[in-house]
Protein backbone atom coordinates (compact mmCIF):
# COMPACT_ATOMS: atom_id res chain seq x y z
CA UNK A 1 0.00 0.00 0.00
CA UNK A 2 1.56 3.24 -1.10
CA UNK A 3 1.66 6.44 1.36
CA UNK A 4 -0.92 8.41 -0.82
CA UNK A 5 -3.65 5.50 -0.42
CA UNK A 6 -3.81 5.73 3.18
CA UNK A 7 -4.10 9.35 3.14
CA UNK A 8 -8.09 10.38 4.05
CA UNK A 9 -9.39 11.74 0.36
CA UNK A 10 -12.22 13.85 2.12
CA UNK A 11 -12.14 15.72 5.30
CA UNK A 12 -15.47 16.87 7.17
CA UNK A 13 -14.91 20.23 9.34
CA UNK A 14 -16.60 21.48 12.05
CA UNK A 15 -16.85 24.85 13.78
CA UNK A 16 -18.33 23.88 17.26
CA UNK A 17 -20.47 26.39 19.64
CA UNK A 18 -17.29 26.65 21.36
CA UNK A 19 -16.22 29.23 18.54
CA UNK A 20 -15.18 32.64 20.48
CA UNK A 21 -14.79 34.38 16.91
CA UNK A 22 -11.19 35.60 17.21
CA UNK A 23 -10.79 35.08 13.89
CA UNK A 24 -7.81 33.35 13.62
CA UNK A 25 -9.24 30.51 11.55
CA UNK A 26 -9.68 32.98 9.08
CA UNK A 27 -6.62 34.67 9.42
CA UNK A 28 -4.84 31.10 8.76
CA UNK A 29 -7.17 29.55 6.13
CA UNK A 30 -9.60 31.99 4.74
CA UNK A 31 -10.23 29.53 1.69
CA UNK A 32 -12.16 27.31 4.67
CA UNK A 33 -13.36 29.41 7.08
CA UNK A 34 -15.28 33.00 7.59
CA UNK A 35 -16.76 34.92 10.33
CA UNK A 36 -20.85 34.89 10.37
CA UNK A 37 -22.70 37.29 12.95
CA UNK A 38 -19.24 37.11 15.19
CA UNK A 39 -18.65 33.47 14.50
CA UNK A 40 -16.52 31.13 12.62
CA UNK A 41 -18.40 28.89 10.01
CA UNK A 42 -16.62 26.32 8.12
CA UNK A 43 -16.85 27.92 4.30
CA UNK A 44 -17.79 24.20 2.91
CA UNK A 45 -18.86 21.09 5.62
CA UNK A 46 -16.03 18.80 3.49
CA UNK A 47 -12.65 19.64 1.84
CA UNK A 48 -10.02 17.78 0.32
CA UNK A 49 -6.93 17.92 2.53
CA UNK A 50 -4.49 20.78 3.54
CA UNK A 51 -2.52 21.81 5.78
CA UNK A 52 -3.79 24.98 6.71
CA UNK A 53 -7.20 23.43 8.33
CA UNK A 54 -4.82 21.48 10.25
CA UNK A 55 -2.85 24.82 11.17
CA UNK A 56 -6.42 26.93 11.44
CA UNK A 57 -7.79 23.85 14.17
CA UNK A 58 -4.01 23.49 16.10
CA UNK A 59 -4.07 27.77 16.65
CA UNK A 60 -7.90 27.86 17.60
CA UNK A 61 -7.63 28.84 21.21
CA UNK A 62 -11.39 27.20 22.00
CA UNK A 63 -10.00 24.34 20.35
CA UNK A 64 -13.85 24.65 18.15
CA UNK A 65 -12.80 23.32 15.17
CA UNK A 66 -13.19 19.34 14.07
CA UNK A 67 -11.86 17.85 11.50
CA UNK A 68 -12.57 13.94 10.61
CA UNK A 69 -11.86 11.67 7.67
CA UNK A 70 -14.92 11.43 5.64
CA UNK A 71 -14.95 8.31 4.86
CA UNK A 72 -13.85 6.70 8.33
CA UNK A 73 -15.20 9.61 10.68
CA UNK A 74 -11.08 9.39 12.61
CA UNK A 75 -9.97 12.15 13.91
CA UNK A 76 -7.66 14.18 12.05
CA UNK A 77 -7.65 16.89 14.64
CA UNK A 78 -7.57 16.14 18.25
CA UNK A 79 -11.23 17.35 20.16
CA UNK A 80 -11.14 19.14 22.95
Amino acid sequence: MSAETSLPRRWRVRVTENCAGCGTCVMTAHRYFHLVDGYSQARNSEIEPDDAVIAAAELCPMTAIEVVDADTGAEVTPTP
